[in-house]
Parts: C-alpha cells; sequence; structure tokens
C-alpha cells in the first residue's frame, strides 16, 4: 500500500510557485516568529534558488526574542 502523506493543495501550490518564479525578482518569506525553523518550508529553497530573499517574522509580540533570532540567525548565516 503506498500512503500519499503530501497533501494535493501543497503539490498544485509548488508547481504553480515553480511556473511563475521566473516572472519575480525577489522573494519575501514570511516565517512565524515563535517557530521560525519549524515554520519554514524546505522546498522554498529549492524554488527560489538564485532569487534575492527578504525573511519576515509575524508574530513577533507573541515570541521569545532571544530564542527567535538564535533560530533564525542559524538559518541564514
Amino acid at each position: 500500500m503506498n500512503i500519499q502523506w503530501y497533501p494535493g493543495h501543497m503539490t498544485k501550490t509548488r508547481r504553480m510557485i515553480a511556473e511563475q518564479i521566473k516572472n519575480v525578482d525577489a522573494v519575501c518569506e514570511i516565517l512565524d516568529a515563535r517557530i521560525p525553523v519549524s515554520s519554514r518550508n524546505p522546498d522554498v529553497d529549492e524554488l527560489t534558488a538564485g532569487k534575492p530573499r527578504m525573511v519576515v517574522l509575524n508574530r513577533v509580540d507573541q515570541a521569545d526574542p532571544e530564542g527567535m533570532w538564535l533560530c533564525v540567525g542559524n538559518q541564514y548565516s
């Protein structure tokens, strides 16, 4: 039995991004500041390779300030 864990809406979105990425100059990635590493989609790195990227953290008022920057800094340094 083959179990498909990757939801169809994610497959469709990935395909749409791959088709449209050539039309954008830069990428804005929005992460949840409470869980910055967990809220990242690992496909974004592959799909946006070579494009400038700006990372925006939302819900900053609900996050641990020190932990938030340690996590994000390690990912993008």
